[in-house]
């Protein structure tokens, strides 16, 4: 995992990155209906992009240390922006929301939407960040 050392100056990225991350989510859920799930999906996808993108550098770097790339564009871009966009959270309050209103199916297909469309985006997102850094 590329975690970068968590200087103030990554923090603040980190933070920053939050900022417009939670927007994005805010305005994403606020307008769309299935927004929390594109939300989700997007964090997801651009994390697995990042971490391929970044790995297939680290591979071709003779430490091999992922983590030593660009810790501001790593605290910005997957502590901030991701983080904050894909929530799931958010999911697990609706479908408990929704289960305990007696919509036990849906609280269930919600959860297998996110899942399925979180872990096939990630997949996608590791292979496009691992070619686009070949």
């Amino acid at each position: 995992m590329m975690m970068p050392e968590l200087t103030f100056s990554v923090v603040v990225a980190g933070a920053l990155g939050g900022a417009m991350g939670a927007i994005a989510r805010f305005l994403l859920d606020r307008y769309l209906r299935a927004g929390i799930l594109v939300a989700n999906t997007v964090g997801c996808l651009s994390l697995g992009v990042l971490v391929g993108f970044v790995s297939a550098f680290a591979a071709d770097d003779a430490s091999g240390d992922p983590a030593s790339w660009q810790p501001l564009l790593v605290g910005l871009l997957a502590l901030g922006v991701t983080g904050a966009l894909s929530t799931f959270a958010t999911v697990a309050l609706r479908a408990a929301q929704q289960w305990m209103e007696g919509s036990r199916w849906m609280a269930v297909g919600m959860w297998a939407a996110h899942v399925v469309c979180g872990v096939a985006a990630a997949a996608v997102g590791l292979t496009t960040g691992w070619q686009l850094a070949g």
